[in-house]
C-alpha cells in the first residue's frame, strides 16, 4: 500500500510536482500560504490542510518545496511547522535548494523526534516539474532513500543518491554554480562573436558542433537567448543569485576560493540592477548586448 504523502509549497515547481505525485496514485495532503494554488491542487484531488503541522499529522512522508533556507526552517521547525505534527518513524523530504548547514540542523532536530530526513533538490526547471522528468539529487541515509525512491520517481526520471544528509544540496549548488558561470562565459563569447561580424545563427550552429558545445548552449541559449525570450516566472536572475550566494557561503566554510563564481555573482548583480531580476537567468547577456549595441538573435535549426 502506498504511503500517505504531505506536500508543503505549491509554487511554480511544487504545484506541478505535487500533481504528478497524485497522478501516480498517492494520497496527498497539501498546504500553501497562497490559497489559489492550494485550491487548484485540491480540485486536482489533494486534501486541504490549514498548516504544515496539520499536513504532517496526516502524512507518512512529508515533502517540502519552498524558496529558501529561512522558508524551509519555518515550514519544518516553525511554530506551526512539520515538527509539531509529525509522528515518529515518518520521513521529511526537503526538495528546496537551501544551504547544507541548515539542512543538517533541521535533520538533527527531526532525528531527536525519531523522524528521518532526506534533502532532495531538483534540476530541469518548470518543464521537468510539469512533465515529471526532473533530476533529483538526494542526501540522507541509504535505507531512507530506498523507502522514498518510489515517490521521488513520481516526480523525476533521474534519481541520484549523493551520500549523507546535505550531499544532495551540495551537488545541486555545484550544478547551479556551473550553469551560472557557463552562461556568463557564453554571453561574452556570443556577444563578441556577433560584434566582430559573425551572424548569430552561424555562430550558434558552429559552436554547437565543436568542443565548446554544452547543455546551457543547447537549451538555455538555443531556446531563450536566440529567441530574445527572457520570460518571467521560469528561473529568474534572483534565483540564480540566491544559489550563487549558497555556493559562496559553502566555499567560505571549506576555504575554497571561488574566483569565477564571485565574478559571475557580480555579473548577475549588474543584471538585477538593470531591472532583469525577475527575468529568466540568461537575461544576463542583455547587459553586454546593450553595452556594445548588438543582439544575439537568430535561427538555430
Amino acid at each position: 500500500m502506498k504511503e500517505k504523502i504531505g506536500f508543503i509549497g505549491l509554487g511554480a515547481m511544487g504545484l506541478p510536482m505535487s500533481k504528478n505525485v497524485i497522478r501516480k496514485g498517492y494520497s496527498v495532503t497539501a498546504y500553501d500560504i497562497a490559497k489559489p494554488r492550494l485550491d487548484e491542487l485540491v480540485a486536482f484531488g489533494a486534501a486541504r490542510a490549514a498548516s504544515a503541522e496539520e499536513v504532517a499529522g496526516q502524512s507518512e512522508i512529508v515533502i517540502t518545496m519552498v524558496p529558501s533556507s529561512p522558508h524551509a526552517r519555518e515550514a519544518i521547525l516553525g511554530e506551526k511547522g512539520v515538527i509539531r505534527g509529525i509522528k515518529e518513524g515518518c520521513v521529511v523530504i526537503d526538495m528546496s535548494t537551501i544551504d547544507p548547514v541548515t539542512t543538517r540542523d533541521i535533520a538533527e532536530k527531526l532525528s531527536a523526534k525519531g523522524v528521518k530526513m532526506l534533502d532532495a533538490p531538483v534540476v530541469r526547471g518548470v518543464r521537468g516539474a510539469t512533465e515529471g522528468t526532473l533530476a533529483i539529487y538526494v542526501g540522507g541515509e541509504a535505507a531512507v532513500f530506498e523507502r522514498c525512491k518510489a515517490v521521488l520517481s513520481a516526480m523525476g526520471t533521474d534519481i541520484e543518491y549523493c551520500g549523507t544528509i546535505g550531499a544532495g544540496e551540495i551537488v545541486k549548488i555545484m550544478n547551479n554554480l556551473l550553469i551560472a558561470v557557463t552562461m556568463c562565459s557564453l554571453s561574452e563569447a556570443l556577444v563578441l562573436g556577433v560584434k566582430a561580424g559573425v551572424e548569430p545563427s552561424v555562430l550558434f550552429k558552429t559552436l554547437s558542433k565543436g568542443s565548446a558545445n554544452s547543455f546551457v548552449l543547447q537549451n538555455h541559449v538555443k531556446n531563450f537567448v536566440m529567441k530574445g525570450n527572457f520570460a518571467e516566472g521560469v528561473f529568474p536572475v534572483d534565483y540564480i543569485m540566491k544559489d550563487l550566494n549558497l555556493a559562496m557561503v559553502t566555499a567560505e566554510k571549506y576555504h575554497v576560493p571561488q574566483y569565477f563564481g564571485s565574478l559571475a555573482y557580480q555579473a548577475y548583480e549588474f543584471a538585477r540592477a538593470a531591472g532583469y531580476s525577475k527575468q529568466y537567468y540568461p537575461a544576463v547577456i542583455q547587459i553586454l548586448e546593450k553595452l556594445v549595441g548588438v543582439e544575439v538573435l537568430g535561427k538555430t535549426e
